[in-house]
């Protein structure tokens, strides 16, 4: 390996145009108009830059990773072959061969022709006889430079000059050496005059100073707190917006000629910060940023700068957007702020319809709260939108919608609501009673009431008995008869106690005939009822629940007739009366 070589770093050539070269998925620029020879270099070259960019990401073993590496010996041996050795020049961006560039690459990060020049490479040669260890051991010199795994690594040239390379000649920039060969005759001393870099080349790394140890100075207490606020969490909204304004204007230098796209990651990565219920008005400030970007004229260099900054806009108000906002709701907070309305109003064209897609798939209490909240808000404007979502829905998010239909619709929504206590969805259906048993009964209630009550099963049905008793309609009484008469076959005793009390309460005093033909002995010596037990049952709970002395007769002559099955029934039927005498006493 030789070093010493001329290190000017300058290119006799300029660099092709963007226009020129076709670029690859690493920055790769291949330059157009290449003979064949060259096009085979400038290949083997490409492929070379990106295994070392990904060298160290893949497991030893990779069955991939070898058949590539496979390819790529073949590649350079072939190519040795064929030109017995290869003298690449290394300048900042490009390695030529011949004088003619065959790799070219802009991106810093990711040039390879970068890095090489940065250490203070110049040339290589590589020389027929290179083989898979050597060019492993290149690869992974390469790889740590690009990864920065090791950060107190030594330089290429170091790296280089250890590895002992057989078939692979190094030339460096003069003033530039290897540590630990300073006295070596064949070297150029350390102190020999180095060569004039470009402006924009890294360095080495220079030798620092031994290092001390820490001293304490005291700080006043203000001047600590004016340290904490400067790094806190508050200032840091604040300084986002600043930088986002400080890069606006640079996006209008044309001395610069900086294309929105360039830089539209930083301000996507505060969008994403910004977008919290906490930071709410800096994210306010951030979308009049955005509106008045789009309200400028674009620059010649940037025609489609409005498009990229529209798109921007349209992200703060997409579903991931206002979904990331509503989860950010505290626990314990269920209130809507008046923030969050102004925002979505700002930058969400459809807010109703992202709003819904979220409820549709959050499960936290409090971003569910907010979000009807702020449905409430929106559906006053399209209530159709809102109905057609619900009927497209199930579960929770049906029951939710339901919800914010009951609180928007007026008094229309009541039967609404009492028609979807048939709704097939179990959840929907306790939505609708829970809103039923708090809403003021109108008779338009009724119909959809009992067929509620006729489809439900029994422990709805039990729910609906209680808003048929609080309702006081009489009209309840026929077809709750009627129910009992047709099911009392299948119907539990206890479910029939509990329509019996509705029953007592609709029908009073006019009704007991009625339940005393329910109440007919079987006749003969053998006691007991005519009928199923839970009509019975019914019959009894009815006359414990009507205060009139005539219901009291008909339990005692019922209990002379009941048998062992009966007549605990007809036995609490009149204990029950005994309470509420005993209550309506105090």
């Amino acid at each position: 390996m030789t070093e010493g070589v001329d290190g000017s770093g300058e290119p006799k050539t300029p660099f092709p145009a963007a226009a020129e070269a076709e670029t690859g998925e690493g920055g790769e620029q291949k330059p157009q108009g290449l003979g064949p020879r060259y096009q085979r270099v400038s290949s083997l070259l490409t492929r070379l830059a990106a295994t070392a960019r990904s060298f160290l990401l893949y497991d030893a073993g990779n069955d991939a990773i070898n058949r590539f590496l496979t390819a790529l010996l073949d590649s350079i041996v072939s190519t040795l072959q064929s030109e017995g050795q290869l003298v690449l020049a290394v300048f900042p961006y490009e390695l030529k061969l011949d004088d003619q560039p065959v790799y070219l690459n802009r991106d810093r990060e990711r040039s390879l022709a970068f890095r090489l020049h940065r250490d203070g490479v110049r040339t290589l040669t590589l020389r027929k006889g290179f083989q898979a260890e050597e060019l492993t051991r290149l690869l992974e010199i390469l790889s740590i430079r690009y990864t920065g795994v090791h950060q107190r690594e030594e330089d290429m040239v170091t790296l280089l000059w250890k590895a002992r390379f057989e078939h692979l000649d190094v030339a460096t920039v003069e003033g530039i050496v290897p540590e630990g060969t300073e006295g070596s005759e064949d070297e150029p001393s350390a102190g020999a005059p180095g060569v004039a870099l470009p402006d924009d080349v890294d360095l080495p790394r220079p030798e620092l100073p031994p290092p001390k140890g820490p001293t304490w100075i005291e700080v006043a207490p203000e001047r600590l707190q004016a340290l904490r606020d400067e790094v806190g969490e508050a200032a840091l909204p604040a300084d986002c917006l600043a930088l986002l304004g400080r890069l606006r204007r640079e996006l209008t230098e044309p001395r610069h000629a900086m294309t929105f796209g360039e830089l539209a990651h930083l301000f996507a990565e505060v969008r994403d910060y910004l977008l919290s219920v906490d930071r709410l008005p800096a994210l306010k400030r951030f979308g009049a940023l955005l509106w008045e970007m789009a309200g400028e004229d674009a620059p010649a260099w940037d025609p489609s700068r409005h498009a990229a900054v529209y798109d921007l806009l349209d992200s703060c108000g997409d579903r991931r957007a206002v979904r990331r906002l509503l989860r950010s709701v505290p626990g314990e907070e269920r209130r809507l702020r008046p923030d969050l309305i102004e925002v979505l109003d700002r930058v969400c064209p459809e807010p109703l319809v992202a709003v819904m897609d979220t409820l549709a798939e959050e499960e936290g209490l409090a971003t569910r709260a907010v979000a009807r909240q702020a449905l409430e808000h929106y559906a006053r404007r399209k209530p159709g939108l809102l109905e057609q979502r619900f009927l497209l829905s199930r579960g929770r998010a049906a029951s939710d919608l339901l919800r914010v239909m009951m609180h928007v619709g007026g008094e229309a929504a009541a039967g609404f609501v009492a028609q979807q206590c048939l709704h097939p969805d179990a959840a929907v259906q306790d939505e609708a009673l829970w809103h039923l048993a708090r809403m003021p009964y109108s008779g338009a209630l009724g119909r959809s009431l009992f067929e509620a009550f006729r489809m439900a099963d029994p422990a709805r049905r039990g729910r609906i008995l209680e808003i048929v008793a609080r309702s006081g309609d009489t009209r309840f009484l026929a077809p709750l008869a009627s129910f009992v008469e047709e099911r009392a076959g299948q119907l539990a005793t206890d479910e029939a106690s509990h329509i019996g009390r509705v029953l007592g309460i609709l029908g009073g005093p006019e009704s007991i005939s009625r339940w005393q033909a329910w109440l007919q002995p079987a006749g003969g010596r053998r006691k007991g009822f005519v009928g199923p037990l839970a009509r019975v049952v019914a019959a009894a709970t009815a006359l414990a629940f009507i205060r009139a002395e005539a219901a009291a007769e008909a339990l005692g002559a019922a209990f002379d007739d009941a048998d062992e099955t009966s007549q605990p029934w007809i036995l609490g039927a009149l204990a029950q009366r005994q309470r509420q005498a005993w209550e309506a006493a105090r």
